[in-house]
């Protein structure tokens, strides 16, 4: 005699695990540049100072020449924001005995800490992307440090491999404004991928004592760099290098994207989340920068 099965469902437990979020590629590029808050949304001007130096022989009297010059490069800022509706009797099927309380009415959503936690993470992910490529209204960093808005496109520019990665990097740091290669806050930004050659490329080639940083950057031998990885290049093998202090962000509070809110709104008996915040990039000197300029 055997057991006839075929009615059933397997089983499957949901109660006894707790939630686990989905990975999320999270990078830092905006700890590395200049991040300026108090910023209302719409146009910033950065102010910028330049200057004639007119030399002359020592002569009696008094012959002034050359000006002080005042520029400006704008930065647009966007307010932004999530908003969900999340209905708590929905999960009560799922997590009824272990999560969701006795009562009729839920007023909350089990794992908020886990859910929030992971909506930081994407709204994370979003704002580097939106560093790197704005959101169609606004220019990022990519769209601006082109060899179009002045900055030096790079000799001999490709995609890197493990067998180019280390001269592609270093012809790009070439490229930087001999004014500013010297200065101590050089980054050069890539994607995830391309940095992971560069890594290996360094690796294959001996430079097996090199500093391999945190994960998320290292000094490039031979170089006075930063490399920076960003998600917000993942997938484009775009490539660029200059002053960080010449990329600045503006935004309201800087806590603002990592604050996210839940709210029992009765009248419709959902769970509301919301985050809201400002973000807006620019680059206030592009000649100084050196970039592969591909997509």
């Amino acid at each position: 005699m055997a057991f006839d099965l075929t009615a059933l469902t397997a089983y499957t437990d949901e109660n006894s695990l707790d939630l686990i979020a989905k990975a999320v590629l999270n990078t830092d590029l905006m700890g590395e540049i200049d991040l300026r808050s108090g910023l209302s949304a719409g146009t910033v001007a950065i102010n910028l100072m330049d200057g004639d130096l007119n030399v002359a022989d020592l002569a009696c009297g008094w012959n002034p020449s050359g000006d002080v010059n005042f520029t400006q490069t704008d930065i647009v800022i966007r307010d932004k924001q999530v908003k969900q509706d999340l209905c708590p009797d929905q999960l009560r099927d799922y997590w009824l005995s272990q999560r969701m309380s006795a009562g009729a009415n839920q007023e909350s959503v089990p794992f908020e800490e886990v859910i929030a936690d992971y909506y930081v993470k994407r709204i994370s992910k979003y704002n580097e992307s939106f560093l790197i490529s704005g959101d169609g209204t606004a220019t990022g960093i990519k769209d601006q440090v082109t060899g179009a808005n002045g900055a030096t496109v790079s000799a001999n520019p490709a995609a890197f491999t493990l067998a180019n990665a280390v001269d592609q990097a270093l012809n790009i740091f070439d490229a930087v404004n001999e004014a500013s290669k010297d200065r101590e806050d050089l980054i050069m930004i890539m994607s995830p991928a391309a940095f992971n050659v560069l890594r290996r490329s360094l690796v294959a080639q001996n430079y097996y004592h090199y500093d391999q940083g945190d994960g998320r950057s290292f000094e490039l031998p031979g170089a006075n760099v930063k490399v920076v990885k960003t998600s917000g290049l993942t997938g484009s093998d775009y490539v660029a290098c200059g002053p960080a202090s010449m990329i600045v962000a503006g935004t309201g509070l800087t806590d603002d994207s990592s604050t996210i809110d839940f709210f029992y709104d009765k009248g419709q008996q959902i769970v509301k989340m919301i985050s809201k915040w400002r973000l807006g990039v620019a680059v206030s000197q592009v000649d100084q920068f050196g970039t592969n300029g591909l997509a």
